[in-house]
């Protein structure tokens, strides 16, 4: 069986190649394409690292459609390779394995679902504020039933602090205006008409997602076929915590199941950025189950890398890691 990995990078070269290397010594058939936002000498010294097919562009965005134009990419390049993928896994740079990559081949070749994702009805106050992700219906207004104009890429705190009470001004005297600071300086108005409604819900999730190929698939001709949807996802604020659920979540000839395979840290975030995970989470987070995680930091903290691989390639296990029995102890299978 081929998975196929898509790496979706900005920074971090030497550990992007770690992982590409990684995803490759770990598994029997896979295609691994990176889509990088980058120079063309950065994603030239990606292409001839070991375990790693292609390389694209990615046109990026913190919290715009771009991110998701390099998905739809990698995903129509995967579509003409010779090599048929089953199953498709997102992965930003700073993902990691937590267990050998034969287990989680072992999981997705007995699998009959379509797709392993965090999802919930992102209007449906009691699912949105669920954990881990925790949405209040003013955060799903302001971001979704809005349509936002860039103003400028890059926000300092310098920036939010001069305009935060312009923006608390605006938000206060008027419900369809909004001035956006928290991933760039965006000015929105309210929607005039939103494709939301009964038969087609707005749905929100996690982006870092393991789908199979009939799920790509249905993405692919959702995109192809509805680029007025598409469009307005291009103007709400973080797409993509939203716009791959709702196509997903929607068709009714996919099976899919909110059960992470992929553990990830919500309670701490700021400004959409994860806290980094260090040593001291490493025992919880093997614990959890999953067989991956994210984000990582190797070169701020190396020894978490190091307890990692001997975790994933059999090693013995980390020093400060409690196991009963086998290492397989420390990997309780998730219901």
């Amino acid at each position: 069986m081929t998975l196929a990995f898509v790496l979706q990078t900005y920074k971090g070269l030497d550990q992007i190649e770690v992982l590409a290397r990684t995803l490759a010594r770990g598994t029997k058939e896979r295609l691994t394409v990176i889509n990088h936002r980058g120079s063309k000498e950065e994603r030239a010294r990606l292409a001839a690292g070991e375990g790693v097919d292609h390389v694209l562009p990615s046109p990026g965005g913190r919290a715009r459609f771009g991110v998701i134009d390099g998905l739809i990419s990698s995903m129509r390049w995967l579509e003409t390779q010779n090599k048929p993928y089953r199953w498709l896994l997102v992965m930003s740079g700073q993902d990691y394995p937590l267990r050998p990559l034969s287990e989680l081949e072992a999981e997705l070749a007995a699998s009959d679902l379509d797709g392993y994702l965090h999802h919930f009805g992102a209007l449906n106050e009691t699912e949105a504020m669920a954990e881990p992700m925790r949405w209040s219906q003013a955060l799903v207004d302001e971001r979704y039933l809005f349509q936002y104009a860039l103003l400028k890429e890059d926000v300092s705190r310098l920036d939010r602090a001069i305009l935060k009470v312009p923006r608390h001004l605006i938000e206060w005297s008027s419900r369809n205006y909004r001035l956006h600071t928290s991933f760039a300086l965006m000015y929105g108005r309210r929607a005039a008409e939103t494709p939301f409604t009964a038969d087609f819900k707005l749905y929100g999730g996690n982006y870092w997602m393991t789908i199979s190929r009939k799920a790509v698939r249905a993405v692919l001709d959702f995109v192809d076929e509805r680029p007025d949807i598409v469009n307005y996802f291009r103007n709400v604020i973080a797409p993509e915590e939203a716009f791959l659920p709702t196509v997903l979540a929607n068709n009714p000839k996919l099976r899919l199941t909110r059960r992470e395979l992929r553990n990830a840290d919500f309670a701490r975030t700021r400004h959409g950025s994860l806290r980094v995970l260090s040593m001291s989470d490493l025992g919880p987070v093997l614990a959890s189950g999953c067989y991956l995680a994210r984000k990582f930091d190797f070169k701020r903290d190396p020894d978490v890398r190091e307890a990692l691989d001997n975790v994933i390639f059999r090693s013995p296990v980390p020093h400060g890691l409690r196991v009963v029995g086998s290492t397989r102890d420390i990997f309780p299978r998730a219901s």
